[in-house]
């Protein structure tokens, strides 16, 4: 009896005191349960990201990496080259190194070669060699003519861009921003692939490069002659002290000056573009719809004397 007496009291007390320290510090159980939970909610997002991820990246571009660094390695290593290449890569706005890319170019390559050499290889020897050079060429003709394809549809959408651009980037300095401030602000207002390049500058500036280096390498980057106008002025200025205000809103005026009289001459030069293939195309037909019935009219006539 005393021995089922102890056990009872030492359950009630275990109760009580359990009871207790639960109404002293539930708050702070619940907070603990709500930041496991949260907690464990993020190690699933983790644990299923991958899966969310597209088969291409997750299987295929690894794969396809590695067999790009496989074939750099094959790949003439001439600095020239490698240099030009990745100048015209960044023009380009493929994020890629420049040995890479040319082993990408050299795998096409010989995709095309295997291509031809099969197609002609039931026509012998000589035609098998001779549809092989010709996926050499073509792999080779393929892979330039998409990377100037690339450079110049880029280089058109900064030109287009450029002046919005710039009007911006003159309101923002003139309402009292720094240049660097109102560089993060254009950046964070467009997309495009100047403002690519706009951000790509102004992260260097955050990084501590120099501003002049900055601009200097977006200038290199773009390609473009009023970029480059605008770089120079803004250099200039920087270091002589003038306000960058003035140059800035110069600037805008002028590149959009320029801008509309490009335009105006394309669209003058159009009349006279389109005139071949109206002789060629819209006469004709107008001249068959005209003179149809009259032709038709006097077989006729003739016809019948």
């Amino acid at each position: 009896m005393i021995f089922l007496t102890a056990i009872a009291g030492a359950v009630f007390t275990y109760f009580f005191i359990d009871s207790c320290l639960l109404a002293l510090f539930s708050k702070a159980l619940a907070l603990n349960d709500r930041l496991k939970s949260v907690e464990e909610i993020g190690k699933r997002q983790e644990d299923t990201g991958e899966l969310d991820v597209p088969m291409i990246e997750r299987i295929l571009k690894p794969v396809f990496n590695r067999i790009l660094t496989v074939i750099s390695v094959f790949v003439p290593k001439n600095p020239t080259a490698l240099k030009r290449m990745e100048q015209q890569l960044k023009q380009a706005g493929i994020h890629m190194k420049s040995q890479s890319y040319s082993a990408a170019v050299t795998l096409f390559t010989v995709v095309c070669i295997g291509f031809g050499v099969f197609y002609g290889r039931k026509g012998g020897f000589f035609q098998a060699v001779f549809y092989g050079a010709l996926g050499v060429y073509s792999g080779v003709a393929v892979s330039r003519f998409h990377l100037k394809s690339k450079i110049k549809k880029r280089k058109a959408e900064i030109y287009h861009q450029l002046p919005e651009v710039m009007d911006l980037l003159s309101v923002s300095v003139s309402a009292g921003l720094g240049f660097d401030q109102a560089l993060g602000y254009v950046v964070g207002k467009f997309k495009g692939a100047l403002i690519d390049e706009l951000d790509m500058t102004q992260r260097e500036i955050t990084l501590g490069r120099r501003r002049k280096e900055a601009l200097i390498g977006l200038a290199d980057r773009c390609e473009n002659m009023e970029i480059r106008t605008f770089v120079t002025a803004v250099i200039q200025a920087d270091e002589m002290g003038a306000s960058m205000q003035n140059i800035l809103s110069i600037q805008a005026s002028t590149i959009r000056q320029t801008h509309k009289q490009n335009v105006e001459e394309k669209a003058q030069k159009l009349s006279v573009k389109i005139l071949l293939p109206m002789v060629l195309f819209i006469f004709p037909v107008i001249f068959i719809v005209l003179m149809g019935p009259a032709v038709m009219s006097i077989m006729e006539m003739f016809g019948g004397m």
